[in-house]
């Protein structure tokens, strides 16, 4: 058995593709989870709770990753504050020439807080669409892409299975 044919069948290849679907999904939400650091952690445990392949659910939770966490942030930030109705908090009023004191860090407290629970519930609103739509598009491409791969092999199969004719000699000869 080849290398490639193991990773197929150990990342669901040989499952139903609601359950591939749905392994990947839930991965990709959790990774847009804020728990950062907890992500391999849940979902290992809902894998096993829900039966779900485990590589697959933790291929998706490498999606949100340390690089594309920022541009991640930058769209549940303003998302958070959507959802909470919150207004945007003035960050750039805070004294940040007193950044490594401890009069900075009591003064900005309320606007971090704020700011981190905008982020919070913008992550957790991003988790849901975009687990959402990762089962919906994903379950589409995985039947699309079997079908079309058992079409294929229907078609082979055909073509194997018809008997090579012998060319036939002309009356001339």
């Amino acid at each position: 058995m080849t290398f490639r044919t193991r990773f197929l069948h150990m990342t669901g290849r040989d499952d139903p593709p609601e359950t591939v679907a749905a392994s990947f999904a839930l991965g990709v939400a959790i990774s847009f989870t804020p728990l950062i650091g907890l992500h391999w952690i849940i979902a290992l445990a809902l894998a096993f709770l829900l039966r779900l392949n485990k590589v697959d659910i933790l291929l998706g939770t490498l999606v949100v990753n340390p690089l594309t966490l920022g541009p991640v942030s930058a769209v549940a930030l303003p998302l958070g504050r959507i959802v909470l109705r919150a207004r945007q908090e003035a960050i750039h009023d805070l004294p940040w020439g007193q950044f490594y004191k401890t009069s900075f860090w009591s003064s900005a407290r309320p606007a971090m807080k704020t700011i981190g629970i905008q982020w919070g519930t913008g992550m957790f609103s991003l988790s849901i669409i975009v687990g959402a739509l990762t089962y919906v598009g994903m379950l589409a491409w995985l039947k699309r892409r079997r079908a079309t791969a058992t079409a294929a092999a229907a078609a082979t199969a055909t073509v194997a299975a018809v008997p090579a004719q012998e060319p036939v000699e002309s009356p001339d000869e």
